[in-house]
């Protein structure tokens, strides 16, 4: 029995301990789950341990006192526990100020909008005071400021968020001084573009470094506020929720709300990067970029294929391919009705005219005209309407003139019809918009969340809860390539790689190519060089040629010329080429209209449309594309001898057919010969597979531009015109040399079976820039037709001709550009 009891007693002990282990077994496991728990959802501090009395929550130590339950002490351990909750600062004192601003960014208003938005999140999620800076130049002005031009409505926005107004304004700078406000920011507590994107992901404990460092000021620096994957706001859920905010606060006037247009089903935003320039690659890269960051990697060939990156750079040339749910296409074109926001750079109504409606601002400056009398009736300044520096700069001493707002009617114009375009593509039931623009960025927002998948783009920009897009709904989708294989059918407006206005007056009879803004100084010109706008087109307008005594012609115009608000000014023709084959009372000319006396506005990028009109209204034109204007970006030779600046080739238009291999020799030919050129073709007939594809190739290494006048590319209302050879040659040498004017040192002009010399070609170019001579003859070889059309076997070299083919001097602004060409 005593063995016996031992015996229960050891087994008693046991089970004892094995209870015992049991229960640290389960304590263990309890600790380690809650452990790992903690440290997923810790911060990290410098040395990489995990910070985790950051992460305890503030409630959490008063639950018992409060009499909380702890039945279910599960339910606290699976919320997520909050930044804003754990991160507690030191209230702000009159040495400590805890206030947070920026340098504005070089932008116009949407990139100006997106800071704005940015900077209240920082301020609201680091738990700062924001200092609005001030505007001080047409690019930084978003009426934002001032209250008393009726643009916005910020009573929420003002109501929400912590924001002072008022200390950063210029006016204030004696005050400002005094505080030693932004004045004195140390110059550590300026962030760069790294430390932006990196300062709402670091969390609580990074942000408390930045308390100890700056407890007074923290500039965000001018950079955007945006950070990967591109054009999304930086920051954790918590962080970009709160951005998505701040938009639903961001309101207009009601005066600005009554001028919005009626809502269509759809809504459109077309851009073109460049203003209207020949570089594709500015705007295809970046959105192809933007489109790839976003979507996964296996569907890419969906949603970020080459018509379809193309396509939104230029969103009239394929508008139905832009719109990828079946529910919104139409199967024609001139089915759509569209609210329609431009960047200027094409014009609308060529071919959807009365199908699209745009915000019109004239009622506002209007408006704005009569606040700005009733000021000076009151016996105040005009000067007293504005509280950013950049209007009262622009309306200060401004006094008796008509308009009185005279001085800044160009950007109030641009500014008020960008944010009405803006807002007036929000309600629509579908929008196609921009990959990389920020305007479209903003209306995206603007839409809210629960209408991104009716868009060819919000879905991919708005994912807050997902590292990448998810995609809309299939049953739902349209022109979406399913084969990965699969050629695509590029429609050849975007192979062009220049957009030009191909317009047609009124009565047929004038076909527009252009319009430009050139410089030129005349002999009675001082100061700087003035800025001119012209038309370069072909056809016949309304004019009177006066025989001189001398024997010279003597044209008038006609016509007038008209933009905005300035209306009926002087018209001036230079004919340029005459078409002596066609009957005299056709007689079409490529004709090149200059306006002398409009004035150009710089602050203004998107220009009001052009008019050409007689007075008894025979005679109507209207041009709305965008002016082009040079390039501004010289070419330096690369050349290892001979240094010389950029030579302009233009390779002008011929019907006549052309080998590929030819093509090829020729463009390989030009660009080995060791002063740097850029070639622009002017294509009428070139659009074989085999062409197109070398024409690609070339473009990749930024050589040539492509210009296609084709009626293929042109839109359906000009389709039917076409060039005639001597008319369509010299339209292009002016198209040409304008695009390069006042940059390039010499231009070219040149056809397909002509090309250089290559041992003698750079020093003569060389002795003609020393010398600046404005013409310069260089040698030339022309080819056999039997050589260009494929059959490369000369019976003797006596086949090939020589010939002089002259440079003109395009870097020689004194010169009139219509007396280069000829």
């Amino acid at each position: 029995m005593v063995l016996s009891g031992s015996l229960k007693a050891t087994r008693k002990r046991r089970n004892w301990s094995l209870w015992i282990l049991a229960c640290l077994i389960a304590s263990v496991s309890t600790w380690s789950m809650l452990c790992s728990w903690l440290y997923l959802n810790a911060d990290v501090t410098d040395d990489g341990a995990p910070d985790l009395k950051a992460r305890q929550p503030r409630n959490v130590a008063n639950q018992i006192d409060r009499g909380v339950s702890k039945e279910k002490p599960h339910s606290t351990i699976a919320k997520k526990v909050l930044n804003s909750e754990i991160y507690n600062p030191p209230a702000a004192t009159l040495e400590h100020r805890r206030l947070i601003t920026y340098n504005r960014h070089g932008g116009r208003l949407n990139n100006q909008i997106i800071q704005f938005i940015g900077a209240i999140q920082h301020a609201k999620i680091l738990k700062r005071r924001l200092v609005v800076p001030d505007e001080k130049v047409a690019v930084e002005w978003t009426g934002l400021l001032d209250d008393s031009f009726h643009i916005w409505n910020l009573t929420t926005l003002k109501q929400a968020y912590d924001i002072d107004w008022e200390s950063g304004l210029e006016v204030n700078k004696d005050k400002a001084r005094k505080d030693g406000f932004v004045l004195n920011v140390p110059k550590q507590c300026v962030l760069n573009q790294f430390q932006l994107m990196d300062l709402l992901i670091g969390g609580p404990s990074h942000w408390m470094e930045w308390d100890r460092k700056c407890p007074d000021i923290l500039n965000l620096g001018q950079e955007l506020p945006l950070c990967s994957p591109k054009h999304s706001f930086c920051g954790d859920s918590e962080a970009i929720s709160e951005a998505r905010n701040i938009y639903s606060h961001l309101r207009l006037s009601s005066y600005m709300q009554s001028l919005l247009p009626p809502t269509q089903p759809l809504a459109v935003h077309s851009r073109r990067a460049g203003e209207g320039g020949y570089d594709w690659e500015i705007c295809i890269d970046p959105t192809k970029r933007v489109c790839q960051e976003h979507v996964r990697e296996d569907e890419w060939n969906k949603y970020c294929n080459e018509r379809t990156v193309r396509g939104n750079c230029a969103i009239w040339a394929d508008l139905s391919y832009a719109i990828k749910d079946e529910r919104f296409w139409k199967e024609k074109e001139k089915e759509y009705r569209f609210n329609l926001a431009s960047d200027g750079t094409h014009d609308w109504s060529i071919d959807y005219s009365g199908q699209f409606v745009m915000a019109n601002s004239t009622s506002w400056l209007q408006h704005m005209e009569e606040v700005a009398q009733q000021r000076i009736q009151e016996g105040e300044t005009l000067q007293s309407l504005g509280n950013s520096f950049f209007l009262r700069d622009r309306l200060k001493n401004q006094k008796g003139q008509n308009p009185l707002l005279s001085r800044a009617i160009g950007i109030m114009f641009q500014l008020s019809s960008t944010i009405l375009e803006m807002f007036s593509l929000v309600n629509s039931d579908y929008f196609v918009g921009g990959f990389y623009s920020t305007f479209s960025l903003n209306v995206c927002y603007l839409r809210g969340l629960d209408r991104v998948m009716n868009s060819n783009m919000c879905w991919m920009l708005l994912h807050p809860d997902t590292e990448k897009a998810i995609p809309p709904p299939v049953e739902h989708a349209i022109n979406i390539p399913i084969d990965d294989n699969a050629e695509e059918t590029m429609p050849p407006a975007l192979m062009s790689d220049v957009e030009h206005a191909f317009v047609t007056s009124d009565d047929g009879k004038f076909f527009v190519i252009d319009r430009y803004r050139f410089m030129f100084r005349r002999p009675n010109d001082r100061g700087k060089i003035p800025t001119f706008i012209s038309v370069l087109g072909q056809g016949v307008v309304p004019m009177t040629i006066e025989k001189l005594s001398n024997g010279e012609d003597r044209i008038h115009a006609n016509f007038t010329c008209s933009m905005g608000n300035q209306m009926e000014t002087k018209a001036s023709i230079y004919i340029l080429g005459k078409d002596e084959d066609s009957p005299v009372e056709d007689n079409p000319d490529t004709l090149f209209i200059v306006c002398y006396e409009l004035k150009y506005d710089p602050d203004v990028t998107i220009q009001p449309p052009l008019s050409l009109q007689s007075q008894d209204g025979s005679f109507s034109l209207r041009i709305g594309s965008n002016l082009v204007r040079a390039r501004n970006v010289p070419r330096l030779s690369h050349g290892s001898s001979i240094k010389t600046w950029g030579l302009l080739h233009c390779l002008l238009p011929s019907s006549r057919k052309i080998d590929p291999d030819w093509l090829l020799k020729y463009l390989r030919h030009h660009k080995s010969l060791g002063v740097q050129s850029h070639v622009h073709i002017y294509n009428v007939d070139w659009h074989s597979p085999q062409i197109q594809s070398i024409l690609n190739d070339y473009r990749g290494e930024k050589f040539i531009s492509r210009h296609d006048w084709s009626t293929r590319a042109k839109s359906r209302s000009s389709a039917a015109n076409n060039f005639t050879n001597n008319l369509a040659r010299s339209a292009a040498k002016m198209d040409c040399m304008l695009r390069s004017r006042g940059v390039d040192s010499y231009a070219l002009f040149s056809e397909i079976d002509e090309f250089m010399d290559g041992s003698d070609f750079p020093t003569q170019l060389k002795y003609c820039e020393d010398n600046f001579l404005d013409r310069c003859p260089l040698d030339v070889s022309v080819a056999p037709p039997n050589l260009i059309e494929g059959n490369f076997h000369l019976t003797s070299v006596s086949e090939i001709q020589k010939k002089k083919r002259e440079c003109v001097n395009i870097k020689n602004l004194t010169l009139p550009p219509w007396t280069l060409i000829t």
